[in-house]
């Protein structure tokens, strides 16, 4: 079995190779198309193999009133009194320590800016890392999959606490190479979420990682002669030009949000219903919106976000490219300089994927194709049900 060298970057954009000398000389480079959505759902598309249809993974929270951690925050809907930043900060800090199982990146995740009232009607989506056994509960994972087979694996940068990528991967030792190595690099994100990923800060970080991969490289080769490597990353990152106050807008339209199930993150909003007439008043009111759009059958059908049900949203608006809500979930947005999460049709949505091995003919591939690509170079079967195509280009092209 050829081992596999593999490196992941969140976030990083084809155009920032430039400032990546090492990861711009390999031979061969693919743009990344993206999926609809943010973390939660590239990764189960990328360890899978499948969709967002198919592994039901679109958000970090999902409508699941059965489920949900917050079952004794039902008494808060009798005192909107006690409702304040202060005390769901707390709230939030005592049910993240009942809840230690969790050990998914984001754990249980804040509700800066949601009603008490509306937090037992919600129940975090991913509880475990994608790492861990038994992440998705209908498709293995690629972790899954070679711990089926007995194929031994190494996971170097994915621990939280542990350090950054200096501290996780530059100490790493190959004391023993495995058949699959992989590198977690996340730091590109949030330093592109804070300077843009044209800023000079991200630049130099880009920069540095650049020399550590080829650090790390080098290496491994000094190791093995003959092995498999490619790097990848999920999306790109698009500058913020926009930020828009939702709240404002309803009121604007004599109405308050707070009268509605809602959630509201970087740049989509949902919405849930118990009448008709909450439907249309809401819907009027976004349709005024001229930041953003209602997503219809026609784009979920399109970027494979169909739900068996309402879990993600009756109704979801996302804002236009560079446009974020100032009042989220996770706070008020008011360091975001970049975002991403938009449409995969814009280029700036794009990841990309480089090898030193031949890819086959195209300008784009698929964050699906991670997992057969893997699975390939592996000498192990890609499973019937996978949306994804190994990227090696056939040895009789």
């Amino acid at each position: 079995m050829k081992p596999v060298l593999t490196f992941f970057f969140d976030a990083l954009k084809p155009e920032s190779l430039e400032y990546m000398p090492f990861l711009n000389s390999f031979a061969y480079k693919r743009r990344m198309r993206s999926e609809l959505g943010h973390s939660v759902t590239c990764h189960p598309s990328m360890y899978s193999g499948v969709h967002p249809n198919k592994h039901l993974q679109w958000f970090i929270w999902k409508y699941d009133p059965v489920g949900t951690p917050f079952k004794w925050a039902r008494v808060f809907k009798y005192l909107g009194l006690f409702d304040n930043v202060g005390s769901r900060y707390f709230l939030h800090k005592y049910t993240r320590t009942f809840r230690e199982e969790n050990t998914a990146w984001f754990g249980v995740p804040w509700m800066v800016n949601l009603p008490l009232k509306y937090w037992p009607y919600f129940n975090v989506v991913e509880d475990r890392s994608w790492d861990e056994p038994g992440y998705l509960k209908h498709y293995p994972t690629a972790f899954d999959i070679l711990r089926s087979h007995n194929v031994d694996f190494e996971v170097v940068g994915m621990k939280k606490g542990a350090g950054n990528e200096f501290t996780q991967i530059g100490q790493h030792k190959f004391t023993r190479i495995r058949p699959w190595t992989y590198f977690f690099l996340g730091s590109i994100d949030p330093f592109s979420h804070k300077y843009t990923q044209t800023g000079p800060e991200t630049i130099e970080r880009m920069h540095k990682l650049d020399q550590l991969v080829e650090t790390k490289y080098k290496e491994y080769s000094q190791h093995v002669s003959d092995f498999d490597v490619f790097v990848f990353s999920d999306h790109g990152h698009i500058k913020v030009d926009k930020r828009v106050d939702i709240h404002r807008h309803f009121k604007q339209h004599g109405s308050n949000l707070y009268r509605f199930i809602h959630l509201i993150e970087a740049n989509y909003a949902r919405f849930w219903f118990r009448t008709d007439k909450e439907r249309a008043i809401v819907e009027h009111i976004l349709s005024t919106l001229e930041s953003g759009f209602i997503l219809t059958p026609e784009h979920l059908h399109r970027y494979n976000i169909e739900m068996p049900d309402n879990r993600y949203g009756d109704m979801i608006l996302l804002l236009e490219r560079g446009g974020v809500f100032t009042k989220t979930i996770w706070g008020f947005n008011r360091r975001q300089m970049s975002m991403h999460g938009y449409l995969p049709d814009y280029l700036d949505s794009d990841g990309l994927f480089l090898s030193q091995r031949t890819l086959i003919k195209g300008i784009h591939v698929e964050l699906v194709d991670i997992l057969p690509t893997l699975l390939n170079s592996l000498g192990l079967p890609t499973p019937n049900y996978v949306d994804g195509r190994v990227l090696w280009k056939p040895s009789t092209e």
